[in-house]
């Protein structure tokens, strides 16, 4: 009896001292999970099509001094709240361009890990694009009078810093799957541009009919462009799904590809003065009284995909 005992007294003995290993293996291995990371990424993004929407504080054309001296004789024209109700749009294709970005994280466990990264993408639109659509006093004279509209994204750029979140899946040999999600802020750049231009014709004038003065007002008005041109910018916040596999090179480095899509926010550029208006400064009165300016915003947020190769290096 007391030899059983002491055997099952050993056998207890065995088992704890092999618990208590397994414990410790576990807590090293956990402790060696964790530590700070830094990674570096290069790689593509493509951006879906931009629908541009536009609108302005600007009035018919026979309410402006410039190209009507006698404008306050025009029922409405010496209101400054009286706007045209002008706005139109223009579509442009999607786009591809450069994506890179650097970040700083942690490793809590094996499976679980959180980071700051910034990250910066260039889109290439490049595009030209008639003004498929308007509203208000710009409809009629997208008929003949105005014989060109276009508007023009050069780039669309976005820099952001974002908090991401990351789990990791079990490694499969020197495969490791992972997928996250990140939320941020940043700004983006849109290079913008257009361009109105009205017959030379001043017969083709049509806003000139039935004024007292309105062969003055067609001379003054034929062959004028409106255009800008320059980089519009909104600051945005957004969100993005992240995924991805890392290859171990070593305990310390890996490579990867990683997948993602962003998506910001609803971009919005307000009061921007065109460079010229009907040929003329951007206002409606000769003492600059009444300026006039112009907004821009996407029909839908701004978003992208972007596949790239990162590096990290864990401390």
């Amino acid at each position: 009896m007391r030899r059983f005992c002491t055997r099952k007294s050993g056998a207890v003995t065995v088992a704890v001292a092999v618990a208590l290993a397994m414990g410790l293996a576990g807590t090293a291995a956990a402790e060696s999970a964790r530590g700070f990371y830094l990674s570096q990424s290069l790689g593509l993004n493509l951006a879906p099509e931009v629908e541009l929407r536009g609108n302005s504080n600007d009035r018919a054309s026979r309410c402006d001094e410039f190209i009507n001296p006698r404008y306050a004789e025009v029922p409405g024209c010496t209101d400054p709240n009286r706007g045209s109700g002008a706005g139109w749009s223009s579509s442009f294709d999607d786009a591809t361009g450069l994506l890179a970005g650097t970040a700083i994280g942690y490793r809590f466990t094996w499976r679980l890990r959180a980071e700051v990264e910034w990250f910066y993408r260039r889109s290439a639109y490049d595009q030209t694009s008639p003004v498929s659509s308007a509203t208000g006093d710009t409809l009629g004279k997208l008929d003949g009078e105005i014989q060109r509209a276009d508007n023009r994204i050069g780039t669309v750029s976005s820099q952001a810093i974002f908090g991401n979140v990351y789990v990791d899946f079990p490694r499969q040999g020197r495969l490791t799957p992972y997928v996250g999600f990140g939320v941020g802020v940043g700004r983006s750049k849109l290079d913008y541009g257009d361009l109105w231009a009205r017959n030379p014709d001043p017969a083709a004038i049509g806003t000139a009919a039935g004024l007292p003065n309105e062969q003055e007002v067609r001379r003054n008005l034929a062959a004028t462009t409106t255009s800008k041109q320059g980089k519009l910018d909104d600051r945005l916040t957004g969100y993005q799904i992240v995924g991805g596999v890392d290859y171990a090179m070593s305990d310390s480095m890996s490579i990867g590809l990683k997948v993602r899509w962003v998506r910001l926010g609803q971009f919005v550029a307000e009061g921007i003065a065109w460079e010229r208006l009907r040929s003329h400064q951007s206002q409606l009165r000769l003492d600059g009284s009444e300026p006039v300016t112009f907004r821009i915003r996407t029909a839908d947020a701004l978003s992208f995909a972007g596949v790239s190769l990162e590096m990290r290096y864990t401390f």
